[in-house]
């Protein structure tokens, strides 16, 4: 059965459920289609055929031939409908008409006479070598499409099938030969094509799969790494400067939340959960009154907006990070900490979106010499961002002072999944 040389389909996902897409499943189901309602056309146009056969054909046969072969063009509607043993019942068509084809001269009642007409069969054998082009191999539909229109002619010269001349016998072969081999190259050459956009699609949807996980797995490490840095490091940090017991006991309660922010990392977030706008200003201002007296806050109108909350986290704990940067290291060393101007600002969009800006005087420093271990500017704060859609712009030169602008959404942005799906749509169209 053709159904042995298929491609092994895909797992049941995406690539099952894309609509509009050409796959050998759609092809089959269409020429299964076809053949069974031209094939149920056929068989009604033949009805006045088998009528007038029955002259000269025996009761039991007259009656026996028709009801099989319609009963198997039937069952080829039925299942192409259903989308079950389609091909089971293709083979059976097609292997029936054979057998009633090289028994048509015994269901004649006088075999040497010479039959008014031509058998009935030749009004469906088109039928028939469809139906063995859809079940069959490639090579044994071939073998079917010749040796059919062979037996045919060879029927059609005997007196049972109207003793027709070799001509004309050899005539109603070769048609019988062209419409059979021209469905042959039909369906095989769709079937080909259907063929490669499967093994297209279905490559594009693994490297789309691999993407996803290796996306998944980033940030998570990336939530990880962030974790270390701003809890794990700064405990250890302050447990190394600690001197009184207060201080210690200072230092227990960060080494709890460090542990208590690991233990949870892995948990679920709120995928609903949102925040506005104006939280997270009064969060940033809070956060940089806490730190040090010397953040100034820039104050301004902010509107009631909504923020998701993954994104509210992301942007308050890079921007509490860029706050902690400018504290350790804008410090100038022919200048006292208190000379340097330090902000924070909140500017909303319009229509959408907000930017984050942290900003000093302080001695500045190159973003392309940061050494790839220092986590801070890295991780807390440009991958941590990048993550939920935003983008960090770092404008710095030694001596000049530092700004960390945050930016969401980054208009320049698109998403992983965009990126994929534009690859699946050019490798389906390529294919």
């Amino acid at each position: 059965m053709a159904d042995e040389t298929r491609p092994a389909s895909a797992p049941s996902g995406i690539l099952n459920r894309m609509r509009g897409s050409i796959s050998r499943a759609r092809i089959e189901t269409v020429m299964s289609r076809t053949a069974g309602i031209v094939g149920f056309i056929f068989a009604v146009q033949s009805l006045p055929a088998v009528i007038d056969a029955g002259a000269y054909v025996t009761p039991a046969w007259a009656a026996a031939l028709p009801a099989v072969v319609f009963a198997g063009i039937l069952a080829v509607v039925v299942t192409s409908i259903i989308g079950r043993g389609v091909a089971l019942a293709a083979g059976v068509m097609a292997t029936v008409f054979v057998l009633s084809l090289v028994l048509w001269p015994a269901a004649v009642i006088h075999p040497n006479d010479i039959a008014p007409s031509r058998p009935w069969l030749w009004y469906i054998v088109t039928v028939a070598t469809a139906c063995a082009v859809i079940s069959f191999t490639v090579w044994l539909a071939a073998f079917y499409v010749v040796v059919v229109p062979i037996v045919y002619a060879v029927v059609r010269a005997l007196p049972s099938g109207g003793e027709a001349s070799p001509e004309l016998a050899a005539l109603d072969a070769l048609y019988v030969f062209i419409l059979g081999a021209f469905i042959l190259i039909l369906l095989t050459t769709l079937r080909n094509a259907a063929d490669r956009v499967d093994r297209a699609q279905q490559a594009a949807m693994l490297r789309y799969s691999v993407a996803v996980k290796q996306d998944a797995m980033e940030a998570e490490r990336l939530h990880v790494d962030a974790l270390v840095h701003d809890r794990v490091l700064t405990t250890l940090l302050s447990a190394s400067r600690s001197s009184s017991a207060m201080e210690r006991d200072l230092v227990v309660g960060m080494a709890r939340d460090a542990l208590r922010a690991l233990h949870s990392s892995g948990e679920p977030g709120d995928p609903g959960f949102e925040t506005t706008l104006g939280e997270l200003a009064e969060r940033l201002a809070n956060a940089a009154r806490v730190l040090s007296p010397d953040f100034d806050y820039a104050q301004q109108s902010i509107p009631e907006r909504a923020v998701p909350g993954d994104v509210a986290e992301a942007v308050f704990s890079a921007a509490v990070q860029a706050m902690v940067n400018s504290l350790q290291h804008a410090e100038r060393p022919d200048a006292p900490q208190k000379a340097i101007e330090r902000t924070v600002s909140v500017h909303a969009h319009h229509g959408e979106g907000f930017t984050v800006q942290i900003s000093d005087t302080g001695v500045g420093f190159d973003p392309t010499a940061v050494p790839q271990e220092r986590l801070g500017l890295r991780v807390s704060i440009r991958e941590r961002v990048v993550t939920v859609g935003g983008a960090v712009q770092v404008q710095s030169v030694p001596g000049g002072g530092a700004s960390i602008v945050i930016v969401w959404p980054d208009p320049n942005r698109e998403t992983t999944t965009e990126q994929l799906r534009r690859s699946f749509d050019s490798s389906s169209e390529t294919a």
